[in-house]
C-alpha cells in the first residue's frame, strides 16, 4: 500500500485506464427497455397440403406435439403447449419458462422440425413455418398512407424503395411492408378427379410452375455479342391458368379448371384494415431477433424510411406509430437524469456536514469512477443498459460514498491528533495507519451490503427477470467502491496535503451549530428512552401496533403488478358487437365512432389509427398531442363511449399493440 500511496501517478493511470475501459464498455452494452430475460413465446405453423386437419392431426399432429412437449435440454423446457388447427393450416405455440434464452429455445424447436417433418410430404415440408418472440422484446410500427392512391398501387410504389434496403437491417428478424388487401390466386384441388386421374398434387405443382415461368429459348450470336431469347410465359393472365394442360398417367391430357377451383382476391387470413387518420394504410412492422438490440433496430429502420423519403411521391405520408428506440431513450435519459440528481444531493449532503468543498469532491469521486468501473463487469455478465439495471445503478449511488467518507474522517482523526506531522515521510505513514484502521470494517461493511443483493442475481425464473439485473448492477458498482474508497481516497488525500505543504486548514460544516443541537437533543430524548421503562414499552406497543395495522389496512389496497406501466401518450378505444359477417360493416361502424371521436376531442389529439381486426371488432388509437391530458380524456371517454346492447367498448390507456397476422 505504501507504494502505491507513495506514487500517485501509478495509480491515477491505472485506474484512468481502467476508467476509459468501462465508459467503453457502457457504450458497447445493448440498451432495451427492459432486461434480457424474457419468457420466450416459439410458433410454429404448417400447412396441410393435400391432407385435411383431421388427417393431419391423426397423422403428424399427434406425434408432433408429443415431441414437443418433451423437449428438454439444460434449462430449456417447454411450460405451455397450445396447438391451433384451422381449415388449411396448423399453427403450435410453445411457451418456455422466465430465463430459457429465446436463441437456445428457437434452436431446439427447429432441430424438432426439421427431424420430423424429413417423414413429411414435400407440400406440407416446406410449408414449414418457426418463429419467436420474447415477452418483452418489442416491435417498431409504421403506417404510411395517401389520399390519392390505393394500397395496392401504394405498395407498388414503396415497397421496391423499402424492402431491398430493410433485408440490411442485422437486428430485425422480420422486417416487411403490411398490405391488409395484397391478392393471391388460390387454386384449391378437387380431390376425387384428382384420384380418378391418378394425379398428385406434386404433378400439378410442377407444371403450373412451369407455365408461370417464361422457357429459354437459347441464345443468337449477333457478331461477337451472345444475345439470350426469353419465350414468353404460357400463363399471361388470370384467364390463362385455368386453359393449363396437365399431363395425366395414363396420358390423358385435362384443363387445371377440370381438376381445381381457380380463385383470385385477398389473401387468405387477411381479415383487417388499418387506417391513420381516416386514410386506408400499410403497415411497416419489424421485430428483433432474439437477443438483437431493438434500439438499434428501430434506429436504422427509422435512419432508412427518412433516406428514401424525398423520393417518395408528394400525396404519401407516414406516422411512425411505435417507435422503441424513442421510448428507451426517453426511459434511460430519465434514469441517468434520476443517477444524476441523486449523486448531486449525496455531494450535497456531504457538503453540508463535512464544510470543505475539497473534501467533499475527494469522497464524492467515488460514485462516478464505481459506476463506470460498473460496467466492465456488466458487459462480462452479457447484460445490457435497461430501467433495471440503471436502476441499480441509480441505488447504489448514495451507498457507495460511504466507504470514502469512513476513510476520509479517520485519515482527518488521525492528523488532527498529529498536528506535528510535516514531512512527506510522516504524513504517509499517517495515512497508511488510518486506513489499516478502518480497512476491514470497510470491506467487511461493503460486503454486508453485497450479500443483501447478492442472491438476488442467483434466483430463476421471474423475479431473476425483475430484479436480476438490478442486484448484479449493485453489487458490481458498490464492490468497486470499496476499492476506490481504500486506494485512490487516501492518494488524492495524500496529495492535497502535499500541495498544502502539510498544512492542514480546519474546517467546519455551515450547518455546525444546528448539528451540535441536533446532537444534543438525541443524546437527550436516547437517555430518556433508556431511563424509562413505561417510555420504552409503550414505543415498542405503538409500533408494534402501527405495522399491524399497515399490513392490515395499508398494504392489501396498495396496486400490485410486476413491473411499473410506463407513461404513455396512446389512448385506446376498443369497440366489440356481434352480427356482422363482412369486415366492411365493421369498418363502417368503426368510422362513425371515429368521428364522435375527433368531434369531442379532436383538439387534444394529433392523429389517429384505426385497426379492425375482426368483422365484430375493431380499436382506435388516438395519440393525444400532451400525455398529462391522460387521467382527464379518459374520464371523459369513460362518459362518452358506454356500453349499449349493440356495442361494447373498452377504454385503456396503452403502448400500441397492433396484429399484422
Amino acid at each position: 500500500m505504501k507504494s502505491l500511496y507513495a506514487s500517485p501517478l501509478r495509480v491515477y493511470l491505472c485506474l484512468g485506464i481502467l476508467a476509459l475501459f468501462g465508459i467503453y464498455s457502457g457504450t458497447q452494452l445493448p440498451v432495451s427497455l427492459f432486461p434480457n430475460s424474457s419468457k420466450p413465446r416459439i410458433g410454429v405453423r404448417f400447412s396441410y397440403g393435400p391432407l385435411t386437419s383431421q388427417e393431419f392431426l391423426t397423422t403428424f399432429g399427434t406425434g408432433l406435439e408429443s415431441r414437443f412437449r418433451a423437449i428438454s435440454a439444460g434449462n430449456i423446457e417447454v411450460e405451455k403447449l397450445e396447438a391451433n388447427y384451422e381449415r388449411t393450416d396448423v399453427t403450435y405455440t410453445l411457451e418456455f419458462k422466465w430465463g430459457v434464452v429465446a436463441k437456445a429455445a428457437l434452436r431446439e424447436v427447429e432441430s424438432v422440425v426439421q427431424s420430423f417433418a424429413a417423414r413429411m410430404p414435400v407440400e406440407i415440408r416446406d410449408s414449414a413455418d418457426v418463429w419467436t418472440r420474447g415477452q418483452n422484446s418489442g416491435f417498431l410500427a409504421i403506417s404510411f398512407y395517401s389520399s390519392q392512391r390505393s394500397l395496392d398501387e401504394l405498395y407498388k410504389v414503396l415497397e421496391p424503395i423499402l424492402s431491398s434496403r430493410l433485408t440490411k437491417v442485422q437486428d430485425a428478424s422480420e422486417t416487411g411492408l403490411y398490405n391488409p388487401t395484397s391478392k393471391e390466386i388460390r387454386i384449391e384441388l378437387i380431390q376425387d378427379k384428382m384420384a380418378s386421374l391418378g394425379l398428385l398434387p406434386r404433378d400439378v405443382g410442377r407444371t403450373v410452375t412451369t407455365a408461370l415461368g417464361g422457357n429459354s429459348g437459347g441464345t443468337i450470336t449477333v457478331g461477337t455479342q451472345k444475345i439470350s431469347v426469353q419465350m414468353p410465359r404460357v400463363v399471361q393472365k388470370l384467364e390463362d391458368l385455368s386453359q393449363v394442360l396437365i399431363q395425366t398417367p395414363n396420358g390423358q391430357t385435362v384443363h387445371l379448371s377440370d381438376i381445381a377451383h381457380i380463385d383470385f382476391g385477398i389473401q387468405s387470413g387477411q381479415s383487417r384494415s388499418f387506417k391513420t387518420s381516416g386514410q386506408s394504410s400499410l403497415i411497416l412492422f419489424s421485430e428483433p431477433k432474439p437477443g438483437g438490440n431493438i434500439k438499434k433496430m428501430a434506429e436504422d429502420i427509422l435512419d432508412i424510411v427518412h433516406e428514401v423519403e424525398p423520393s417518395f411521391p408528394p400525396d404519401v405520408q407516414y406516422k411512425v406509430l411505435v417507435d422503441p428506440s424513442a421510448f428507451i431513450r426517453g426511459a434511460v435519459h430519465n434514469v441517468f437524469h434520476e443517477v444524476a440528481i441523486g449523486a448531486l444531493l449525496a455531494v450535497l449532503i456531504l457538503f453540508l456536514f463535512i464544510g470543505s468543498f475539497r473534501n467533499t469532491i475527494t469522497a464524492a469521486i467515488e460514485i462516478p469512477i464505481s459506476m463506470v468501473l460498473a460496467f466492465i463487469l456488466m458487459r462480462l455478465s452479457g447484460m445490457n443498459l435497461n430501467l433495471i439495471s440503471l436502476g441499480g445503478l441509480a441505488l447504489s449511488a448514495g451507498m457507495n460514498v460511504d466507504a470514502s467518507v469512513v476513510v476520509m474522517e479517520n485519515i482527518f482523526r488521525h492528523f488532527e491528533s498529529s498536528p506535528a506531522a510535516r514531512s512527506f515521510t510522516e504524513r504517509l505513514s499517517i495515512i497508511i495507519g488510518a486506513v489499516k484502521e478502518v480497512q476491514f470494517a470497510v470491506i467487511a461493511s461493503t460486503l454486508s451490503s453485497v450479500v443483501v443483493f447478492l442472491p438476488l442475481a442467483f434466483t430463476s425464473d421471474l423475479s431473476y427477470a425483475v430484479l436480476g439485473d438490478l442486484a448484479k448492477t449493485v453489487v458490481f458498482s458498490h464492490s468497486f467502491s470499496a476499492f476506490v474508497a481504500l486506494i485512490l481516497v487516501p492518494t488524492v488525500r495524500l496529495q492535497i496535503m502535499s500541495s498544502a505543504k502539510g498544512k492542514t486548514v480546519e474546517v467546519h460544516s455551515p450547518i455546525e451549530k444546528w448539528i451540535r443541537k441536533l446532537e444534543r437533543g438525541y443524546a437527550g430524548a436516547l437517555g430518556a428512552f433508556i431511563k424509562t421503562p413505561k417510555l420504552q414499552w409503550s414505543v415498542y406497543l405503538s409500533l408494534a401496533a402501527l405495522l399491524a395495522g399497515l399490513c392490515t389496512f395499508v398494504l392489501p389496497r396498495l396496486p400490485k403488478e410486476i413491473l411499473g406501466k410506463p407513461d404513455t401518450d396512446w389512448m385506446v378505444l376498443s369497440a366489440n358487437t356481434s352480427g356482422n359477417s363482412v369486415l366492411r360493416q365493421m369498418e363502417n361502424q368503426i368510422e362513425e365512432i371515429e368521428a364522435k371521436l375527433l368531434a369531442q376531442f379532436g383538439t387534444r389529439i394529433q392523429y389517429t389509427f384505426t385497426q379492425v381486426y375482426s368483422p365484430n371488432g375493431a380499436t382506435i388509437m388516438a395519440r393525444l398531442k400532451n400525455k398529462r391530458d391522460m387521467a382527464s380524456v379518459w374520464k371523459e371517454l369513460e362518459n362518452t363511449f358506454t356500453n349499449t346492447p349493440l356495442f361494447k367498448f373498452w377504454i385503456v390507456s396503452s403502448l400500441l399493440k397492433i396484429t399484422t397476422s
